[in-house]
């Protein structure tokens, strides 16, 4: 039987597991999660984002629809209130870093070429 990648998969992997947990550990504060990781926060986000979901009970409902392939991603099914708890509980600046990261690679890559990013700042 083959094998074959999802396009949320794919998408994930432009994100290195393993710098995603140093920043994890950079940005670590106070006790660890009990009920989820880091990266089920950010697959659950990541999804919720690219899905245009519009509130935490969507993303949630779309987290369980997929829930069999939720472990080749490396996460769970998440409740609406523990992820409401751990956006509220944990800074953002996580996830600033990791757009910093991103966004030098991208930058790297673009540098010969014709193409230039440029960070706006959104009001």
């Amino acid at each position: 039987m083959s094998h074959h990648n999802t396009v949320f998969s794919q998408f994930l992997k432009l994100v290195p597991r393993h710098e995603f947990e140093r920043l994890v550990k950079e940005h670590h504060s106070g006790r660890s999660l009990r009920a989820i990781s880091r990266w089920d926060q950010f697959v659950a986000l990541t999804m919720g984002q690219l899905t245009g979901r519009q509130s935490l009970r969507d993303v949630v409902a779309n987290l369980s629809a997929q829930a069999t392939r939720l472990y080749h991603l490396g996460c769970r099914t998440i409740a609406r209130s523990t992820l409401a708890r751990v956006n509220q509980n944990h800074s953002y600046k996580l996830y600033e870093s990791l757009f910093g990261l991103l966004y030098q690679r991208c930058n790297r890559c673009y540098r010969q070429g014709l193409y230039r990013l440029r960070m706006v700042e959104i009001p």
